[in-house]
C-alpha cells in the first residue's frame, strides 16, 4: 500500500498516469499534455475558437466549454488542422468563415481546402461592408507600395501586376477599390488574358455591376474616399 501511495503521489492531470518521482512527471509528455502546451500557437487558438463556435451552433447545452475539453475532444485534430490552414492562408474573418461552413453543412474534413475557402471568399467579398473592404485594400496597397518603393496611391498604376492579381485572389484588394477608382479601372483594363482569368471569379463584372446599382449611396461614399486618397 505504501508503494502504491508513493506511486500515485505525482499524477499527470491530462492522461491520469502516476509517477514515483516529481522529476519524472516533469519530463513526461503525453498526447494531451502536448496539446495543452501547444494551446498558444496561432493555429491552435483559431482551432479552439472554431470548435467553440461549432458546439454553440450544434449543441442545445448552454454549458461553457473549456480548453481541457477541447484537447480531449475527438474533433481536436480536425479543428487544429483547420486552424493551421486559416493561419497559413491568412483567412479573412475566420468567425464568418466558420459560420458559413456550418450554415452550408460542409463536412469538417473539407474545411481546410482551398476550393471551399474560395467559395466562401467570393461570397464574402460581395457581402462585406464596403468601408471594411476599402480599409483592407488601402492597407494592402501601403504594404505593396513599401515593397516596390512607390506611393501607395500608385500601386495599381505601376505595381507588379502578377503580385496584385495574387492579392486580389486572397481578398486583400477588393473589387470596391478596383471598380470605383481611376487607377483600379486602368489596372483591370491593362490585364493580359491569363491575369484576367486568374481574377475573374473574384471580380465578376456582371455581379458587381448589379451590386453597385443596388448600393448607389455606398458607391458615392467609396468614390469620395478613393478620390481623396489619389487612387
Amino acid at each position: 500500500m505504501k508503494e502504491n501511495a508513493e506511486t500515485s503521489k505525482f499524477g499527470c492531470e491530462f492522461c491520469g498516469r502516476s509517477f514515483l518521482r516529481e522529476t519524472t512527471i516533469a519530463k513526461h509528455i503525453c498526447e494531451y499534455k502536448q496539446r495543452h502546451l501547444n494551446k498558444d500557437m496561432h493555429g491552435n487558438r483559431i482551432g479552439f475558437q472554431s470548435w467553440l463556435q461549432f458546439y454553440k451552433k450544434n449543441s442545445p447545452s448552454k454549458k461553457k466549454r473549456t480548453h481541457e475539453e477541447f484537447i480531449k475532444s475527438a474533433y481536436y485534430g480536425a479543428f487544429v488542422k483547420f486552424g493551421n490552414y486559416c493561419a497559413g492562408a491568412n483567412v479573412l474573418n475566420v468567425s464568418r468563415f466558420v459560420d458559413w461552413l456550418l450554415k452550408n453543412q460542409i463536412k469538417i474534413d473539407s474545411w481546410n481546402t482551398d476550393t471551399i475557402y474560395t467559395r466562401f471568399l467570393i461570397e464574402y467579398l460581395r457581402e462585406e461592408d464596403p468601408l471594411d473592404a476599402i480599409a483592407r485594400s488601402i492597407e494592402t496597397s501601403i504594404k505593396l507600395a513599401e515593397i516596390e518603393t512607390i506611393q501607395s496611391k500608385d500601386i495599381l498604376r505601376y505595381g507588379n501586376k502578377n503580385r496584385i492579381c495574387q492579392v486580389i485572389t486572397n481578398g486583400k484588394i477588393s473589387p470596391w477599390m478596383l471598380y470605383q477608382s481611376d487607377s483600379g479601372t486602368e489596372f483591370l483594363g491593362s490585364l493580359d488574358p491569363l491575369q484576367e482569368k486568374l481574377v475573374m471569379d473574384y471580380i465578376n463584372p456582371e455581379l458587381w455591376a448589379i451590386k453597385f446599382k443596388r448600393n448607389t449611396d455606398k458607391v458615392t461614399q467609396v468614390k469620395e474616399l478613393l478620390n481623396a486618397g489619389g487612387y
